[in-house]
């Protein structure tokens, strides 16, 4: 009798389940590709750096039963391109994952992304890599070369490569 009571309860809680899910929308995808924009960096080095960026990949966005958006997922391969005092080092091509959370009333609660933050060889031979976690509610607006969980890449050696 138990394991009746068991296996109804289970298909109850199980059909409740399905039924909330089925109230939202399928989550939309998005794929993106050769998007490119520039920034100024002014807090990694000594001097401004101009970084340009260029990133492909697909943006899921997922939505609740009112057709609000709870969160969106994005995978991205991304290049930058570092300038500097007529120096320029360009990056390996890295992929990360970023997700962004949502409260009821719409407003970001959690923005993280992991995995690579950035690989460039550097005029020495050595690759500088930064590596690990990142939550892009804590760096508003900044551009990120380490992570705030991880391994940071040799930004000494990064600074020196493209000083003048």
């Amino acid at each position: 009798m138990l394991r009746r009571l068991t296996a109804v309860f289970l298909v109850a809680v199980g059909a409740d389940i399905f039924a909330l899910s089925a109230l939202a929308d399928r989550p939309t995808r998005i794929p993106f590709e050769g998007l490119t924009f520039s920034i100024v960096v002014t807090d990694v080095c000594a001097f401004p750096i101009n970084v340009d960026i260029t990133v492909s990949g697909t943006e899921t966005d997922y939505v609740d039963e009112s057709g609000a958006l709870t969160r969106i997922f994005v995978h991205e391969v991304e290049q930058d391109t570092y300038t500097a005092n007529g120096r320029t080092l360009v990056g390996n091509p890295f992929t990360f994952e970023e997700q962004v959370l949502f409260d009821s009333s719409g407003n970001v609660t959690h923005d993280f992304a992991s995995g690579l933050v950035e690989t460039i060889p550097l005029p020495d031979g050595s690759l500088f890599i930064s590596a690990g976690r990142l939550d892009f509610t804590q760096h508003p607006g900044v551009f990120i070369l380490s992570p705030d969980m991880g391994h940071t890449g040799d930004l000494a050696a990064f600074c020196a490569a493209l000083s003048p």
